[in-house]
């Protein structure tokens, strides 16, 4: 590994380590006993010679979602952000998002930046594992907050940063997840529409299974 790239990967590994994060490779993971979590992990790019850059993205993990992708593998091992319900790619300085070390003092001023970004976020992320609730509230707190930076740089003519919120939502997969656990079959199929001629290997199917599953364990 270069260098300055394993400067930068060290000092996230012992900045998040207090969070419950483990490093394997290039991708930290925190994950609670239901297969809920958080995953980081660094995307390389193409970069000039003597310089390293790379992106940085986050996910927030639902455990049955994650199965549905992994199937048998562990994803202490494999899970990473774009498994996730919700996805963001974090802002590096000047409003980029690709980071980009030429010397240790960059290596340090990006994990600083990246270490910034969990301090503030990593609660709030935590707060959303397995509750449905609370992510399908962020999810219209979000929608909310788009609506009106919309609204505000139509208005200006100008795109201004801090407006706009965190991260992408995947609305329909919580809601899908949210009813199966519940063992709501009739739900699950309601917002899958046509269940017969739903493929068998997508997310839909996937759901409706758990939801079956869900159904049976809690009517034995």
């Amino acid at each position: 590994m270069n260098p300055l790239l394993r400067r930068f990967v060290d000092l996230l590994e012992d900045g998040l380590a207090p969070d419950g994060f483990v490093r394997r490779g290039p991708v930290y993971r925190y994950l609670d006993a239901d297969g809920n979590g958080i995953a980081l992990d660094i995307q390389r790019t193409t970069a000039m010679y003597g310089e390293v850059e790379f992106f940085v993205n986050a996910g927030v993990l639902l455990g049955p979602y994650v199965r549905y992708f992994l199937d048998d593998e562990d994803p202490r091992l494999d899970v990473i952000p774009r498994h996730g319900v919700w996805e963001h790619r974090l802002v590096a300085e000047d409003d980029d998002h690709r980071f980009s070390l030429a010397d240790e003092a960059g290596a340090d001023r990006a994990a600083e930046v990246v270490l910034t970004w969990t301090r503030a976020n990593v609660p709030r992320l935590k707060g959303w594992l397995g509750d449905y609730d609370a992510m399908l509230a962020a999810v219209a707190e979000d929608g909310e907050r788009v609506r009106r930076a919309r609204a505000e740089q139509l208005a200006s003519g100008e795109w201004k940063p801090g407006r706009w919120p965190d991260g992408t939502w995947r609305e329909k997969v919580i809601r899908l997840y949210r009813d199966a656990e519940r063992g709501d079959v009739g739900a699950v199929s309601a917002l899958i529409g046509t269940p017969k001629a739903v493929d068998p290997d997508s997310v839909h199917a996937a759901a409706l299974a758990y939801a079956e599953q869900r159904r049976a364990e809690r009517k034995g």
